[in-house]
């Protein structure tokens, strides 16, 4: 008569399939957990940079305040007009501070300081004289762990000849209007 055998256990094939499933399925999560976390410095860099942006905003528009004259205020609005010029000579944080020792309690202890900002400024002529058109720009690069491209990007005479290279850099800038004080 013929016996059958008791198979209790599994061959060496089918482990290796569960193995290769399994490596295959780890593989796809972790896939999906690096693109996540790419995501979120992305939108955290994008924040940050859209408050910066609006934080510099509200001091050219305070700027504006003293604006009752002829001539536009200074320090920032007596420029050349037409040019972009820069808000922070030296790379800073999301905080727009530019080292730790700039202020030790908000500071960025891991020295982030991978944003510059630029500003430029146009006055309008005849019905629109008391008006200038504003724009605010924050650049920093595409490569979160490498700022040192910076140094050559904030400085003010290096600002109005920037070139935005999108393999490089990103950037964010926001237009606005502003008006004189004189009533």
């Amino acid at each position: 008569m013929y016996r059958r055998r008791n198979q209790s256990g599994f061959t060496v094939i089918e482990i290796l399939i569960a193995v290769a499933v399994t490596a295959v399925g780890f593989a796809a999560i972790f896939s999906l957990q690096i693109g996540s976390m790419q995501g979120n410095i992305s939108a955290r860099d994008l924040s940050a940079s859209m408050n910066l942006a609006e934080r510099y905003a509200e001091v050219l528009r305070r700027d504006t305040y003293e604006w009752g004259g002829r001539d536009l205020p200074g320090p920032r609005l007596n420029k050349s007009e037409g040019e972009w010029h820069t808000f922070t000579p030296h790379p800073v944080d999301h905080n727009g501070l530019a080292s730790l020792d700039d202020d030790p309690e908000f500071g960025s202890e891991l020295f982030r300081q991978r944003f510059c900002v630029h500003y430029w400024f146009r006055p309008l002529n005849g019905l629109y004289a008391r008006i200038l058109n504003v724009r605010v720009r924050v650049i920093w690069p595409r490569t979160s762990m490498d700022p040192s491209g910076l140094a050559a990007v904030c400085p003010e005479q290096n600002a109005d000849g920037f070139e935005l290279n999108v393999r490089e850099w990103y950037s964010v800038t926001i237009p606005m209007t502003l008006r004189s004080n004189d009533g």
